[in-house]
């Protein structure tokens, strides 16, 4: 399903939600995302915040960053090469500790941090993730998806987004994809664990889903991407023109199919260097809880 909205003057968007035409069009080369001061007011100020928000010293975070001339391009390579070799997925103590928090019995650290330094150890092997720096996470993701101008305002008057992302930067060791993973994605795979708890409360749940099928269905793709077309163009989801903004509502589309390839838009030049990792992560610590309950029922 798509739907078009179009204010002269105002407002040109396309919203997507229908999981095949969300992958044709993420193939369409029109569909970029140089994010550049085109179309109608609200799209120009879309796509400013966009470039403010998710940029350290003027460089895009991957997820954002245009299409280029190489796709994907050589550091995007090389970090899906470098996670599809972990084995297992990360270490064995935060797999532990991850698998005590779907089977409700880690309560000793909050899952956002927990997350956050498993993820932010994939690049910086002694990344240490608190409360402070899972909430300065929120804000930048908050920061990116705001309309509201009026908290984008006051935002960019206190300079708290550029405290938290520097804050991040930091930690990351300025390094662009850690960045972006650690305060944005990360807040995927808290849904996803959140899920996977909710899931193992039902009785008999680990017996009895397979780990591939539980990961499927606990994993959270993000709500949404956007595009912004860089040519009109017209296709049987709709027409666009130049500045055009292409909303991938991506979440919605997971959840109608729990299609991997949505979550990841892995047919895509702009696919997540993630896509295999994440699913084996959620697998084995599904496996892990699953094996601590079997274990605990043979004890008791």
């Amino acid at each position: 399903m798509s739907r078009t909205f179009r204010i002269p003057g105002t407002l040109d968007l396309l919203i997507v939600d229908e999981p095949g035409t969300i992958l044709a069009m993420s193939r369409d080369q029109r569909l970029d995302r140089d994010f550049t001061s085109k179309g109608p007011l609200f799209n120009r100020i879309a796509a400013r915040r966009i470039r403010r928000v998710l940029a350290l010293d003027g460089e895009p975070f991957p997820a954002v960053a245009p299409h280029g001339p190489d796709r994907p391009s050589p550091a995007q390579n090389a970090l899906e090469e470098r996670l599809d070799k972990l084995q297992p997925p990360c270490p064995g103590a935060q797999l532990q500790t991850l698998a005590d928090y779907v089977l409700g019995q880690s309560e000793e650290r909050p899952l956002g941090p927990l997350v956050q330094e498993v993820l932010g150890r994939l690049f910086v092997p002694d990344y240490a993730a608190n409360a402070e720096s899972f909430e300065d996470a929120r804000l930048l993701d908050a920061a990116a998806r705001s309309n509201n101008p009026l908290r984008q305002a006051l935002w960019r008057m206190t300079g708290r987004i550029e405290l938290a992302r520097q804050r991040l930067a930091e930690r990351a060791e300025n390094d662009l994809a850690a960045l972006h993973t650690t305060a944005i994605a990360v807040h995927n795979l808290v849904r996803a664990f959140e899920r996977m708890r909710a899931l193992a409360q039902h009785p008999g749940a680990l017996r009895r889903i397979p780990s591939a099928e539980a990961a499927s269905r606990c994993l959270a793709a993000p709500n949404s991407i956007v595009r912004q077309a860089t040519a009109a163009g017209s296709m049987e989801e709709g027409s666009f023109r130049p500045g055009t903004l292409v909303l991938f509502r991506l979440e919605r589309a997971r959840d109608r199919s729990l299609r991997h390839d949505v979550a990841f838009m892995t047919t895509s030049w702009s696919r997540c260097p993630a896509h295999a990792w994440v699913p084996r992560l959620l697998s084995a610590v599904w496996e892990s809880a699953a094996l601590d309950q079997e274990r605990e029922r043979q004890a008791s």
